[in-house]
């Protein structure tokens, strides 16, 4: 089993009909600048810190005795400045995504713009994103069809054996590649009941994405939907539901669940939280079972999560984990709650 998921993993990466596996979060809700660029600037404060980790299937076989994880990891920053009804947002992301098996590794550098406006009652946000894309592998590390021993020293198992020569010529071990992607969301507050709900395209631009000279593969158009709700059951009990679906082609990812929120009205410990997100497919075997759970800390969210797989694939791979952590920063805002109208008779 550990061989196929080996041969797996190597046509993911260099099949002249692969495309590239984007970075994808269990806790999707904390990352919105890798969620859709719209979604930079919202939030209650002027500015936000976010960091999200996440280490997934160590079962993955470096060789024969070693298992290499793959990690990845996000760091981003938005700013917001308000105007009235006007709300013009920035920020970066930073991520670094890295399948030690392959020494394989993605690094993106995204730059966001947003815009924000409220309209009786109704927050309407757009938003773009452009960057440039870094990835690099290890040919060394790779096996191939021919490298194949079929019959060593006259036995009827084989293996594959690097020392073989793989015969390939027309591939490269990095490539960089400019991306661009864009979205909108709509939010509205109905006495208890908040809701969002936003669309994104990545890719927008289909850049070129292969390690191979010739062919040109190209990235598919990725579409990005989302909604969450925050009903306030009481003051401090808030419930959380969430969706994300996300599709290519005929290639989709599904992620819903909830979370059931307390804010403790604390300075120090401010709100503790847990709940449940399953990833499946819109037409496909279920995936995984995510319990979440994290705290508040001050102007600090904390959020864990541990990815408990239900595919066909944790038959073959036992304890197939993975563990996502995510922090977010968020700084106090300076816009008015309230405005004072001074009496001339005082």
């Amino acid at each position: 089993m550990k061989k196929f998921l080996f041969i797996i993993f190597t046509i993911l990466i260099f099949s002249s009909v692969s495309f590239a596996q984007d970075i994808h979060l269990s806790q999707f809700y904390t990352a919105d600048h890798l969620l859709n660029p719209a979604k930079v600037g919202d939030y209650e404060g002027d500015y936000r810190f976010i960091g999200n980790y996440r280490n997934q299937w160590r079962q993955i076989p470096q060789g024969p005795a070693n298992t290499s994880p793959l990690n990845t990891y996000i760091v981003s920053f938005d700013k917001a400045f308000h105007y009235y009804s006007h709300e013009i947002d920035g920020g970066i992301l930073v991520a670094h995504d890295e399948f030690t098996g392959f020494s394989t590794l993605t690094t993106k550098v995204l730059l966001t713009a947003g815009y924000g406006y409220l309209f009786k009652g109704h927050k309407l946000r757009g938003g773009i994103q452009a960057g440039m894309v870094f990835n690099s592998t290890d040919l060394s590390k790779q096996t191939f069809p021919n490298q194949w021993n079929y019959y060593p020293g006259g036995s009827q198992t084989g293996f594959f054996d690097p020392n073989i020569s793989n015969n390939e010529t027309t591939l490269k071990s990095s490539q960089n590649y400019f991306d661009l992607n864009m979205g909108v969301q709509w939010s509205k507050r109905f006495k208890k009941i908040e809701s969002k709900c936003g669309f994104a395209l990545d890719h927008i631009n289909r850049p070129k994405d292969t390690y191979l000279s010739n062919p040109i593969e190209r990235l598919r158009i990725r579409k990005v939907f989302h909604t969450e709700i925050n009903y306030s059951l009481t003051r401090q009990l808030i419930l959380q539901p969430k969706l994300l679906w996300m599709w290519t082609d005929n290639a989709n990812d599904m992620v819903f669940g909830s979370n059931i929120r307390y804010n403790t009205g604390n300075k120090i410990l401010t709100a503790v939280f847990a709940g449940a997100l399953f990833r499946s497919g819109a037409s496909r075997n279920a995936d995984a079972l995510i319990p979440v759970a994290g705290f508040g800390y001050k102007r600090f969210d904390f959020g864990f999560s541990y990815d408990v797989n239900a595919s066909t694939l944790s038959a073959g791979v036992k304890r197939a984990r993975t563990f996502e952590f995510s922090i977010i920063y968020t700084g106090a805002s300076s816009k008015p709650k309230f405005i004072a109208l001074p009496c001339d008779r005082y």
